[in-house]
């Protein structure tokens, strides 16, 4: 059966083209985009290549185990037949067997790899082209202007790349596992994610993780879209003991080759052929230098940095399965085995303090524990203090200490490397304390440095929607879906949008998708839309929405959104108090969104805010409450 990472290069079913990089299946002339959930229950049925897949299976895999309804499995699969023509008895595609499961009816194949296509990165021998090559960049007139935004890409992002022929910015694209084993995935990973790091110490040069492969692309394409002067492809090969790492590095002026090199060394040895990988493209981008790259901490062995390795992937994967808890056990593993090495506690802490948004665990007993871990670590390691310093903040935002959370991310978004995600989560602080437009501005930074992270495009997306502006919500939405994003906060704005459109239907089946996403209950779904309709039917839907509640299946926020909008403001004011209570982590951005001007004119929105810790932050830094809004000084 194939690999995942065989299929994620594409494959073709039938008379289709399956691009799973794009998210696009494609006949001819006529492509197909399904939705994030229903390309997933095509993959799952692809790495079986016609055995059977089991309902349970489907459930494990998609809906990450959690107890769903016969509905959602059979809306995805009824719409991936409507996307592959394939609704007609027999079908061609996809087979039921009844009470069993499903599988493919045809053959799984799997597109030629095209690794030697991009200027033939497997090369034994390192070349570098600085002399004759850089002469020939310096003498090609770059035609600038067409500054297309792909996808919800921005025109910042063409505009950050030198485009007079020197490197100054490179993107890192996920390498290829040639030797097609999933279980040597963490350590194909690992090159990426230690190479960008690495290469983010060095001054003045930009470096982005690119999330994706962009297989049907041209190098100035995907250049253009992440907004860089060059972009490197990578391989890994596993053979035995033995490691044979292949690189290229390419221009984004027309896809020329400007370098490739090519190592190899024994497993046993990885830290210091991730290392060897950063000098030698440093050397290659900007120049031979006897100056030694900062990369992390040394690990004490072979078998705490494979620990670490492990348990970084697992975090990376942390909404599937049990790898949160694998990534937990992983970092502890590696801080038994090597006391001093930083960066397993600044990951291990993450773990912490994430786990409550993924799993129904104490607040406060999670938070304790990522303080306490990321203490120790910086007391072994004080080069991870900075990075550290985004931790904090996330605990001390879900406590309520907006000006030490604050303080905390502007530690964390000033120090020399700094991860996107630090951006992202001071973003979502700002939000919360009804800074929006700042808001945009952290996320927009974020997105910036990782133009190809789902979660984050679907984030920008989240804060325009909250704006009222519906056609940049659209287009990040848009991105963050081909990118495999769409998750329940993304639906429910979605579906937000439609409604200030008045396209009902369409919000209908949004909020659906996104509740059952969450594996709950869309039970009060059809009552809210049907009063939306007929207002005749609003103490129906309050009822329904009560019922919800009661049974824990609907989130909060929502909660708070519907109430308003059937004019039950002091039910909404009721829910929003309990989002107030200390042991709640919840975010509270959708305090301020248009539709909830009737709540902010509460009598009790002040007090609520105060409850929030919110109005002592407003007053700390000058802001004043103007009618319905927030206004600080700049």
């Amino acid at each position: 059966m194939p690999s995942k990472n065989e299929l994620q290069k594409g494959f073709r079913i039938g008379d289709w083209e399956v691009l799973p990089g794009q998210g696009i299946l494609r006949c001819g002339d006529e492509e197909e985009r399904p939705e994030p959930m229903v390309f997933e229950v095509l993959m799952a049925l692809a790495s079986r290549d016609g055995e059977l897949v089991t309902r349970q299976e489907l459930i494990d895999e998609i809906w990450d185990g959690r107890a769903t309804s016969d509905e959602p499995i059979n809306r995805c699969l009824s719409q991936l037949r409507g996307h592959l023509g394939d609704r007609e008895r027999p079908y061609r595609y996809i087979e039921t067997l009844t009470r069993r499961g499903y599988r493919l009816s045809q053959k799984v194949r799997l597109n030629e790899p095209d690794i030697a296509d991009h200027n033939q990165v497997v090369r034994v021998d390192r070349v570098r082209n600085h002399g004759q090559l850089w002469i020939l960049i310096g003498a090609i007139v770059v035609i600038v202007a067409i500054a297309a935004i792909i996808r919800g890409g921005s025109v910042a992002n063409v505009e950050e790349s030198s485009g007079d022929g020197e490197v100054r910015s490179i993107a890192v694209l996920p390498f290829d596992n040639l030797s097609g084993d999933e279980n040597d995935q963490y350590i194909v990973s690992g090159f990426k994610e230690e190479l960008v790091h690495t290469l983010h110490s060095i001054p003045g040069f930009a470096v982005k993780p690119g999330r994706v492969t962009y297989p049907d692309m041209e190098v100035p394409s995907i250049a253009q879209i992440l907004g860089v002067d060059a972009v490197l492809f990578g391989a890994v090969q596993r053979d035995g003991d033995m490691l044979k790492i292949n690189y290229n590095i390419a221009s984004r002026v027309d896809g020329i080759n400007l370098a490739s090199g090519s190592i190899t060394g024994r497993l046993i040895d990885l830290f210091g052929l991730h290392e060897r990988l950063a000098s030698m493209v440093r050397d290659d981008v900007l120049g031979e230098s006897p100056q030694q790259l900062v990369s992390r901490s040394r690990p004490a062995s072979y078998e705490a940095y494979d620990r670490y390795l492990r348990g970084t992937y697992a975090l990376d994967h942390r909404f599937t399965q049990d790898n949160l808890e694998a990534c937990i056990d992983l970092f502890e593993e590696t801080i038994r085995l090597d006391p001093q090495f930083g960066p397993a506690y600044l990951l291990l802490a993450t773990g912490y303090a994430v786990m409550p948004d993924y799993r129904d665990t104490p607040h406060e007993e999670s938070y304790k524990l990522a303080i306490e871990t990321v203490e120790r670590g910086i007391a072994v390691d004080d080069s991870i203090r900075d990075a550290a310093s985004a931790v904090f903040g996330y605990v001390y935002q879900k406590q309520k200490r907006w000006a030490d959370a604050e303080e905390a991310y502007l530690r964390a978004i000033s120090a020399q490397v700094v991860d996107s995600n630090a951006f992202n989560w001071y973003s979502r602080m700002l939000a919360s304390v009804g800074r929006r437009d700042d808001a945009l501005r952290q996320i927009l930074l974020a997105q910036k440095m990782d133009p190809s992270s789902a979660l984050i495009n679907s984030r920008v997306g989240v804060v325009y929607a909250w704006l009222g502006d519906a056609k940049r919500a659209a287009e990040y939405f848009e991105r963050s879906t081909q990118l495999g994003g769409g998750g329940a906060n993304q639906l429910f704005a979605s579906a937000l949008l439609m409604l200030r459109e008045g396209r009902l239907e369409e919000a209908k089946m949004m909020s659906r998708l996104a509740t059952s996403g969450n594996g709950e209950s869309s039970d009060w779904v059809d009552p809210v839309f049907a009063a939306l309709s007929d207002p005749s039917r609003r103490d129906t839907a309050i009822a329904a929405i009560e019922s919800a509640e009661l049974s824990k299946h609907l989130d909060p926020r929502v909660n708070v959104v519907l109430r308003t909008m059937f004019g039950d403001i002091d039910g909404a004011m009721k829910m929003a108090k309990v989002l107030a209570q200390p042991d709640a982590t919840f975010e509270f951005d959708m305090l301020f969104l248009p539709e909830l001007l009737p709540l902010r004119q509460h009598p009790d929105f002040l007090d609520l805010t105060q409850k929030l810790g919110i109005q002592s932050y407003w007053q700390d830094n000058g802001c004043v409450w103007l009618d319905d809004s927030i206004s600080c000084p700049d």
